[in-house]
């Protein structure tokens, strides 16, 4: 099958780079149609490269962020055009991060380009079943052409290393690791908020990666009331995260309110298992499409319930490596080559 990838994607994005080094290892043949989504000229360019290609592939895959490219593609391809409805903008700006009201111009814009991907798309591609039923309630969408792809793991960036940290009850701390952005879906807030009520053992210490529009809040949080527990770490190279999650001895995933944090299984739960340690992230039904209880331990998404996780798990050794096991296990299934092959097995019944 040959397949251009299509738009204004980052390739080393985990959602692009899973599938291309899938796609590749699975034997598709990749034409790359790409241009910098910060260039003014991005769409102009995207419709002229397009048009050299003159139909000379089997589909176009509109990439993560695929919106407008879906649209470029149906007015100039004959081929089968795919969504990667990763997520929705107007969902995204509006109900996620908060930076814009519903009604402002800028919304309504997004929400009507959104809605057009995804009803001139020919297979719209979601990461799980729960997004599924989101962009299914759409109006005129049609649910029967929505395909989940769940998101799997880049196993050359996230791995167990050769050397394991010492056991807890050879160092003198049990480190909780959070990687991510800023973003309320994350919930870093209630994550502070654990590791006040975790404060009082001193063993337990909090390590944050990252940066993003919740920055500022939660160091407050840190400042208010003095936590010696926390330490904050601005970004990370992707290539380098792998080594600090291996230091950790517990990985959070996410535990935000809002209802795209619902519907989505993110990056770092994968990231947490295939390195072989125990993660403790909101229970949902998404993560329970294709996770259960004895591959990662699910908790509500209060203060309290994380605190209690993480202090459980800091004192039962056995039970955090009985996680570690079967959420590397499970987590194999989802490797890229097992991502693309189910992304595969659907274009197929779309290409001609």
């Amino acid at each position: 099958m040959k397949i251009c990838f299509f738009g204004i994607y980052d390739p080393s994005y985990s959602r692009n780079n899973i599938l291309l080094t899938g796609l590749a290892g699975a034997g598709a043949e990749i034409v790359h149609c790409r241009a910098e989504w910060r260039d003014p000229l991005r769409y102009f360019k995207l419709w002229k490269s397009l048009r050299t290609l003159r139909n000379n592939y089997d589909c176009i895959y509109a990439a993560y962020p695929s919106s407008v490219p879906v649209i470029i593609a149906r007015i100039i391809s004959r081929k089968p055009v795919i969504a990667d409805a990763f997520y929705s903008m107007y969902d995204a700006v509006v109900n996620d991060r908060r930076e814009i009201g519903r009604w402002r111009p800028r919304a309504l814009k997004l929400l009507l380009i959104d809605w057009l991907s995804v009803m001139l798309a020919h297979v719209v591609i979601t990461d799980t079943e729960e997004h599924k039923k989101y962009w299914s309630s759409w109006w005129l969408v049609n649910k029967k052409k929505i395909h989940p792809v769940y998101l799997g793991i880049n196993n050359q960036l996230f791995h167990p290393l050769p050397v394991s940290p010492l056991p807890v009850s050879q160092k003198d701390y049990f480190l909780v690791h959070f990687h991510g952005t800023y973003i309320p879906l994350q919930g870093v807030d209630k994550i502070i908020e654990a590791a006040r009520l975790c404060v009082f053992d001193q063993k337990i210490h909090f390590r944050l990666i990252g940066a993003g529009v919740d920055s500022e809040k939660v160091r407050k949080l840190v400042g208010r009331d003095s936590l010696s527990n926390v330490e904050f770490m601005g970004k990370v190279p992707l290539v380098g995260l792998n080594s600090y999650i291996n230091e950790a001895d517990v990985v959070l995933g996410i535990f935000g309110d809002t209802p795209k944090a619902r519907r989505v299984i993110p990056n770092k739960v994968y990231e947490g298992m295939a390195t072989k340690k125990a993660v403790i992230t909101m229970d949902t039904l998404a993560v329970r499409e294709i996770f259960s209880e004895t591959e990662l331990l699910l908790v509500q998404n209060n203060p309290r319930s994380i605190a209690d996780a993480i202090t459980m798990l800091s004192r039962n050794e056995s039970m955090r490596a009985s996680l570690a096991h079967n959420g590397f296990s499970a987590v194999q299934k989802y490797a890229p080559e097992s991502v693309a092959t189910s992304l595969i097995n659907i274009l197929s019944k779309y290409v001609k």
